[in-house]
C-alpha cells in the first residue's frame, strides 16, 4: 500500500476513539490540522513501522493535551500500518501518553 494520501486521525479517549484531525503523508511529510491545531514533520517507514516526529501548534483555547495545556508540543507518533490503518503510541517529549489511529481515507491527486 502506498502510505501516502489523506488520513483521518483519532486518539483513544475515555469514550473510546475519537477524531482529532486529518493528516496529509506526502513523501516523508506530515501535515495535520483541526479546528484547534496544526502539525507538521516529517515520517519515515521500515517495512510496516512508520515513525512520524513534528511539531503541534495550539491555536485555540481547547483542554489539555498530553496532560498539560500548552501552545506547543513535540510529538512523536510511533506505529504499525496494517492495511489502510496505521496504529501506534503518540508522545510528547519523553511520556508515552495516548494510544493513535490513522486510517486512510484518500489518495492524493
Amino acid at each position: 500500500m502506498d502510505i501516502n494520501g489523506i488520513w483521518k486521525i483519532e486518539m483513544m479517549g475515555i469514550y473510546g476513539w475519537e477524531p482529532t484531525a486529518t493528516a496529509f503523508l506526502e513523501n516523508g511529510r506530515y501535515l495535520a490540522g483541526s479546528n484547534n491545531h496544526c502539525a507538521v514533520g516529517k515520517y519515515t517507514l521500515d517495512g510496516k513501522d512508520i515513525y512520524i516526529d513534528g511539531v503541534m501548534n495550539v491555536y485555540k483555547n481547547t483542554r489539555a493535551l498530553f496532560g498539560k495545556k500548552s501552545s506547543s508540543y513535540d510529538v512523536s507518533f510511533r506505529g504499525t500500518l496494517e492495511g489502510n490503518v496505521i496504529e501506534g503510541e503518540a508522545k510528547e517529549g519523553k511520556r508515552n501518553i495516548l494510544r493513535y489511529k490513522a486510517t486512510k481515507i484518500a489518495e492524493l491527486p
